[in-house]
């Protein structure tokens, strides 16, 4: 998972971490967790996640399945 990518994706956004969890009915710290890498994301996580997010499918691929952890 590329982190980085995905915190620039939310700031573009404008939106907060606990505010996307709240768009996509996902409570705070699960959503940390998941940031962290701490826990995987599901799938209709992701989905609701690129949604908010206005998230291209290049983009989706290059941020929850990238090679490295960034």
């Amino acid at each position: 998972m590329n982190i980085n990518d995905l915190n620039a994706e939310i700031a573009r956004c404008d939106l907060s971490i606990p505010k996307l969890a709240e768009l996509i009915g996902l409570d705070k710290k699960t959503l940390y967790s998941r940031i962290k890498g701490e826990t995987s994301f599901k799938q209709p996580e992701i989905a609701k996640i690129s949604q908010v997010l206005h998230l291209s499918q290049d983009k989706i691929l290059a941020i929850f399945f990238a090679d490295s952890v960034s």
